[in-house]
């Protein structure tokens, strides 16, 4: 069998134009994943983005080769290990700290205990930690969530003000995601935190799923800004009679992490 050319050569996401197309991929994965809505598979990831599908197609394969994106059972998109791995390795000294203090949290209030960062409106889970037997809502290494319904990204924004919720979630449909509690607007995010803010900690009942409690606690750096939020994860019914333990647990745990923190890259 003859050819007219040489193969075509897969996209080369070092040279500069093919880096943001593919920077601009992930970050439009994200950006869906956070919603809450479903995901895009590669035609419409396409059609978001404005680039061709064929050259979408190919950008995307090699993003998935490499461990960026992640395609689910129904061909939709979602960000994979790689990314996580790489976002992880800007807190290495969290990272490191963070694993026998989640740990000890999880044990000892038979739950989830979880270290988490924000990017805009996304919260993303850096480590989690389980107790024996605690399966449910432990999420994975690449979980995803929006920051105005789960604990820790309402921890993560606490130093907000109601406008500065306003203005981040100014482009949010916040109506139909996470769970009962949820709050369907920026009044009712700002509300909550200067609730929490009063008690010491975020307490988010049934905000991301039915029966599901988070507790959360900002940890910060040395400038005394937010840059994590560690917090503990269960069921309802468990959690909130242990409420002051737990938050005690929570602020001597984020101490200890605050001790990692540079001060530096202050998140947007």
């Amino acid at each position: 069998m003859t050819t007219n050319g040489p193969a075509p050569r897969r996209p080369d996401l070092g040279t500069a134009a093919s880096l943001r197309t593919a920077l601009r991929m992930v970050n439009t994965v994200l950006d869906r994943e956070a919603s809450g809505r479903s995901g895009f598979n590669v035609s419409r990831l396409a059609d978001e983005i404005g680039v061709e599908r064929s050259k979408a197609s190919r950008t995307t394969q090699d993003l998935c080769d490499k461990g960026f994106l992640e395609r689910r059972d129904d061909s939709t998109l979602r960000a994979g290990h790689a990314f996580f791995a790489t976002a992880a390795s800007l807190h290495p000294g969290l990272l490191s700290r963070s694993r026998p203090l989640l740990r000890r949290l999880a044990v000892e209030h038979g739950a989830g205990a979880r270290l988490s960062v924000r990017d805009g409106v996304q919260v993303r889970l850096l480590r989690a930690e389980s107790a024996a037997g605690f399966a449910q809502w432990q999420g994975g290494a690449s979980l995803v969530t929006p920051c105005w319904c789960t604990g820790a990204g309402r921890a993560l924004l606490l130093d907000h003000t109601a406008e500065d919720i306003t203005a981040l979630l100014d482009d949010y449909e916040l109506i139909g995601v996470g769970g009962p509690n949820a709050a369907h607007s920026a009044g009712e995010v700002a509300a909550a935190n200067d609730r929490d803010r009063l008690r010491g900690v975020v307490a988010a009942h049934g905000e991301f799923e039915h029966g599901v409690t988070e507790y959360a606690i900002p940890v910060r750096d040395t400038a005394g800004r937010i840059r994590a939020a560690v917090s503990v994860v269960g069921r309802q019914q468990d959690l909130t009679v242990h409420e002051r333990t737990i938050h005690t647990d929570l602020t001597a745990a984020a101490a200890a992490l605050a001790e990692y923190l540079d001060g530096d890259d202050t998140p947007q």
